[in-house]
């Protein structure tokens, strides 16, 4: 099945395979979200098994709550 897969392919997965894997992370520091270093290191450390890929996900989407200014 994979027999005439050349180096150009290798890469190319390789290359969507580590995006795919480094998605929570863009999208927590894209929206802004103030846990966004905690997603990252979540994302990094345990993003390998699922369960920590579905935990800096769902970090990730959480509603962003508004910044209170100091009064």
């Amino acid at each position: 099945m994979f027999g005439n897969i050349g180096p150009v392919e290798v890469v190319l997965l390789t290359a969507l395979a580590f995006a795919f894997y480094l998605l929570p992370t863009y999208v927590a520091f894209r929206r802004g979200v103030h846990n966004r270093w905690l997603v990252f290191v979540i994302n990094i450390v345990l993003g390998a098994t699922f369960l920590g890929w579905l935990v800096a996900l769902f970090l990730a989407t959480r509603p962003v709550q508004p910044r209170r200014l100091p009064a």
